[in-house]
């Protein structure tokens, strides 16, 4: 039988070189075009500006207007603020909206009006989210409003007067009864993550680098003639193709997740630097992708896997990508532990199923000569240290995660369904490699009937190896039973407002003492029940960018609500900032005394507000001049 069809390693990585002249020359004036693009200055745009406005800037109106309307020259992007000041007095409003072709931004006034002087001042940015101008509209409103009666709010809602997005976030409620002492956790926003394409990203990563690290790693150790097929370098760029891929949409899917925007907004890649910001497993993300990205050095040039020279960072590269798949839990007890448990899993089981994934797609899909029974020994000796490294560290894991409570949660019941796939490998793998074992032990040629046998039972295995890695990624979406639901934050600010005469106690959270979007945590120490209208007001030192801050709360009694940094509010000005709390106790409706937080700047500086009231100077009067009266 002879030797499947093959080429030295030196004229296979000939022809994959550009060895066109013509192409060469194509490829140079395409790098410089770029080049010069890329020094070509960007041309500054003009701020935006007003073409009307109703009400117009200057008028006086007979009654309190409904709305605001503003119209623009140039298309507004998604920074968009209107804040509302009348006699000096900040007036909540809701979010503008857009029309016209986005020229034409339209601001709700909910409430009347008071009389006399008002001043709408707007912020507004361009299509690509630059800053594209800011003013101020003024009006007088000749007549004072109608009584009404205004229900308080319950909706659980942030009114931002001239907060950074201009945005309302929705809020869940809380849903305690009368009398039910229990505490009750209240998400005052929430952010839709995308699971879908995080876990298919997160799948389809996981594969491509499993199956690139694993063929590396067979073929460095019993297939080394490997690299002179042209299908085996074919396979290994089409898996890297799908790592990247992959980990692409992963990364963007976690980004958006972490800062709360669009998955069109995560592919950003200023967007993937959030994840710095969002523990080991954001930064592993990250790094995942980078080191996806640096495997394409030894995927689309296998042979450096068996040079002494380049084999350590051939394999080391795809390692750290797996290592990095690895770092996808790490809360519960023991998380230090969790995670190294989890990088050794991810290894083992790569070699496992990158392993048998090529011997069932390019080692065994046709006959061939010595070296393919030698890939298929090497293969059987490799993959049992694998399995046993794999199934361990996958137990562990579970007695880490779920104890012995299997049964009580969806984790659980996942993991039980794993374990299931995992014998089910093991099984098909310990019948194939036993009977490769029994028929290649004196073989010196791979059969056709052989491979066609072995390759539909290394199949089998590697289909049920995918499965697995599928229910893999769908559990990083579940809770364990022995993991608190409840994330752990870092809050940078906490005061407790206390209004002794109607015996309620606040403690206000907050996770930035800086200039951003501040995550917000509000509990209620007492009263156990009776409360209504309960809100947090943040008040900024005098500024022109925005006004005060409401954020009604939604806990009838003690309990604790929170609010993601993510969509947190918009504490945007620096300087002393006043925390109040306006609730509707058993005593009646109280707002507490002003409590001071400081806010730096974004360099972490308190800003400078004193005044400095220069020496006085001091003039003698001479001698010689007559006084007025003397």
């Amino acid at each position: 039988m002879s030797k499947r069809t093959s080429v030295p390693t030196g004229g296979r990585l000939a022809r994959l070189r550009i060895d066109k002249p013509m192409s060469a020359i194509a490829a140079v004036f395409a790098a410089a075009l770029i080049g010069l693009l890329t020094l070509i200055p960007a041309v500054a745009l003009a701020e935006n500006e007003v073409v009307t406005s109703e009400p117009a800037d200057g008028t006086t109106l007979a009654t309190s207007p409904t709305q605001i309307v503003i119209n623009f020259t140039e298309e507004i992007g998604e920074l968009r603020i209107v804040s509302l000041e009348c006699n000096t007095e900040p007036i909540n409003l809701p979010a503008p909206t857009l029309s016209g072709n986005s020229r034409v931004m339209t601001v709700e006034i909910p409430d009347a009006l008071p009389r006399g002087l008002c001043v709408a001042t707007w912020r507004v940015s361009d299509a690509d989210g630059e800053p594209n101008g800011n003013s101020l509209i003024s009006f007088t409103v000749d007549a004072e409003p109608a009584a009404t009666t205004t229900a308080a709010r319950q909706d659980g809602t942030a009114s931002n007067v001239g907060s950074a997005d201009g945005s309302t976030p929705e809020a869940s409620l809380a849903t305690t009864s009368a009398g039910d002492a229990e505490t009750k956790t209240v998400a005052l926003n929430r952010v839709e993550t995308g699971k879908g394409p995080l876990w298919l990203g997160r799948v389809l990563s996981t594969i491509g680098i499993a199956v690139v690290f694993g063929a590396l790693i067979l073929i460095a150790a019993a297939w080394p003639e490997g690299v002179e097929y042209l299908i085996t370098v074919r396979f290994l760029r089409a898996a890297w193709a799908l790592a990247l891929i992959g980990t692409l949409l992963f990364t963007s899917a976690a980004a958006a997740a972490v800062t709360g925007s669009s998955l069109s907004s995560g592919f950003s890649p200023g967007a993937w630097f959030d994840l710095l910001d969002a523990g080991w497993a954001g930064r592993a993300a990250l790094f995942r992708l980078i080191f996806v990205i640096a495997s394409a050095w030894a995927a689309f040039r296998p042979d450096r896997v068996i040079d002494p020279v380049t084999q350590v960072a051939a394999l080391g590269i795809p390692a750290l990508a797996v290592a990095m798949a690895g770092v996808g839990r790490v809360d519960g007890s023991l998380a230090a532990v969790g995670v190294l448990l989890g990088i050794a899993h991810a290894l083992a089981m790569a070699i496992w199923i990158g392993g048998v994934i090529l011997l069932a797609r390019v080692v065994l899909s046709g006959p061939g000569d010595e070296d393919l029974v030698h890939a298929v020994r090497g293969f059987t000796r490799l993959s049992v240290v694998a399995i046993v490294v794999t199934i361990g560290t996958g137990l562990a894991q579970m007695l880490r995660l779920d104890g012995g409570d299997l049964f009580g949660s969806g984790h659980g019941l996942l993991t039980v369904l794993k374990v299931m796939l995992v014998a089910a490998m093991v099984f098909i793998g310990l019948s194939a490699r036993q009977f490769a074992q029994k028929r290649l032990n004196r073989s010196h040629e791979m059969t056709m009937p052989m491979a066609d046998r072995l390759r539909r039972a290394f199949g089998a295995e590697a289909a049920i190896g995918i499965v697995t890695v599928l229910a893999s990624s769908w559990l990083l979406s579940l809770t364990p039973a022995n993991v608190s639901a409840e994330p752990s934050i870092n809050y940078a600010i906490s005061q407790t407002v206390l209004v002794s005469e109607a015996n309620l106690s606040v403690t206000v959270k907050l996770t930035r003492n800086i200039v951003g979007n501040s995550g917000l945590e509000v509990t209620v120490n007492s009263p156990a029940e009776g409360l209504t209208g309960l809100e947090v007001m943040l008040t900024p030192p005098f500024n022109t960018i925005t006004g005060a801050i409401i954020q009604p709360v939604p806990l009838p009694g003690a309990g604790v609500a929170t609010r993601s940094e993510s969509v947190g509010l918009p504490i945007i000005v620096p300087g002393d900032w006043l925390l109040q709390i306006n609730a509707q106790t058993a005593a009646g409706v109280v707002q507490s005394d002003p409590v001071l937080i400081s806010i730096l700047d974004e360099t972490g500086a308190a800003p400078t507000t004193s005044i400095t009231i220069p020496e006085p100077i001091l003039v003698p009067i001479e001698s010689s001049t007559t006084l007025a009266g003397g």
